[in-house]
């Protein structure tokens, strides 16, 4: 990607206040534990887009701790699209195997599409490329499957998307197995071997 269309790609990163991020650890993990996991989480995620060469990062997020993620993420996508930005990545916060090559390959998919989803391991959407950024109505937390919800919904748009399956991209963090895995693959994440 050239640095003209570079700059008109903004990344958005949607994260919970700390104080709410992860309930679901809540039977191993006490509440500092989940803001500490949270937080070194997130500045993996931002760490690996600025090493992706991205210059234009942003946080989304509710510090009132009401937690409506969707709401977050089409506010923040309307705001880069009156600043000026034709693409937008989202990429979630808890994706602690993401890699460079993982911000290139969706960047890279992007290129041709309109429409790029990371689907996660669950069938969730952790990732996605979107041209303009207010193309998609998002539909996370829906209790259902949202890669499938934002692939139909580009569908009704006109739009056939691109279903991205990278294990950087796909292995987020919700429940104690994928802690206890994180814990086990990533020597990062030892402090938080006495709880998985």
């Amino acid at each position: 990607m050239g640095d003209t269309e570079r700059t008109m790609l903004t990344a958005v990163v949607p994260m919970k206040s700390t104080e709410f991020a992860k309930s679901r650890l809540a039977p191993v993990l006490d509440a500092a534990g989940r803001r500490a996991l949270a937080q070194q989480m997130l500045d993996h995620v931002l760490a690996t887009l600025r090493d992706a060469g991205l210059g234009s990062v942003r946080v989304a997020g509710d510090n009132q701790g009401k937690g409506d993620l969707n709401a977050d993420v089409t506010e923040a996508a309307r705001l880069v699209e009156r600043e000026g930005a034709s693409h937008l990545l989202l990429v979630m916060a808890d994706l602690p195997y993401l890699a460079a090559d993982d911000i290139a390959a969706l960047i890279e998919a992007g290129r041709d599409n309109a429409v790029v989803i990371a689907e996660a391991k669950d069938g969730g959407t952790n990732a996605m490329l979107l041209k303009p950024p207010t193309v998609l109505e998002f539909a996370f937390a829906t209790h259902r499957p949202s890669a499938t919800f934002h692939a139909e919904s580009a569908r009704r748009a006109g739009i056939e998307p691109v279903i991205l399956r990278r294990p950087g991209l796909a292995r987020d963090i919700d429940t104690p197995a994928d802690l206890a895995a994180l814990v086990a693959d990533h020597p990062a994440y030892q402090v938080f071997r006495h709880v998985a």
